[in-house]
């Protein structure tokens, strides 16, 4: 039986799983360097020469150089292997999903594929927290209305910003890892970033709550989910996969 490879491409690390109709049968990751992505690529997606593979759906938010990888990757297999590629793309209304954007083009994939996901495995409204490089926030209406979203600077963005842009702030690895009343430059650079972090979120959980949006399942995922979990509301539910769980509903292999 041929398997779907579904590839989720952020601005630091690409997520991978190869999918069926019973589920996700292999994963991996990659955090990209500056060089030689390609053969990393081919090395990484080697075991799936025992898998045959008949589509590659990508999200992509790295930019070209990523999709000419998986590209090249996908044209280096079709001799022997013959398979499609799809790139996603948000879409007006798709999937039960109805996008906010006036041009739904301009919403990344990766947080389309989250508010799909959030569709199809959720009950209710919900909240859908993408800690990377940047910290996405999109909200769904039970409806399946997305209802607008946030972008803010990640984690790691904001203490590389202040590790750039003052001259005697410590920014090295905090000694505590303390959320309150640092008493180290180091910890306090932490607490202000997390604090912005658990600011940002509760206000919007504040905003839609008083709307009448209520209760709100907070989804938590990227690669600094674990480190921003501590500060989110009690029952946040910690989905590393999600963006995958997303393209496998629009792949048809879930």
């Amino acid at each position: 039986m041929s398997s779907t490879l579904l590839v989720d491409a952020g601005n630091t690390r690409l997520k991978w799983a190869l999918c069926s109709a019973g589920g996700f049968s292999r994963q991996g990751e990659l955090a990209y360097d500056e060089t030689h992505l390609s053969p990393r690529l081919a090395a990484q997606w080697d075991v799936l020469s025992h898998h045959p593979v008949s589509a590659v759906v990508l999200s992509n938010v790295a930019g070209q150089r990523v999709h000419e990888a998986v590209l090249q990757w996908v044209n280096g297999l079709q001799e022997t292997t013959p398979m499609t590629i799809e790139t996603v793309e948000a879409q007006k209304q798709a999937f039960g999903v109805n996008c906010a954007y006036a041009r739904p083009e301009r919403l990344g994939a990766d947080r389309w594929a989250g508010l799909v996901a959030a569709r199809h495995h959720l009950p209710g409204a919900s909240c859908i927290i993408d800690c990377g490089t940047a910290l996405t926030i999109d909200v769904l209406g039970a409806n399946g209305d997305h209802l607008g979203g946030i972008i803010v600077p990640g984690r790691e963005l904001m203490r590389r910003s202040l590790q750039r842009e003052t001259a005697q702030v410590d920014v090295d690895t905090p000694v505590n890892h303390t959320l309150f009343a640092a008493k180290d430059t180091a910890d306090a650079v932490q607490a202000g970033i997390m604090a912005a972090i658990q600011g940002t979120v509760e206000n919007v959980l504040r905003q839609y709550e008083q709307k009448g949006l209520s209760p709100l399942t907070c989804v938590l995922t990227g690669g600094d989910a674990p480190a921003v979990l501590p500060v989110l509301p009690r029952g946040s539910l910690y989905e590393p996969h999600w963006v995958l769980k997303g393209l496998a509903v629009i792949a048809g292999c879930q």
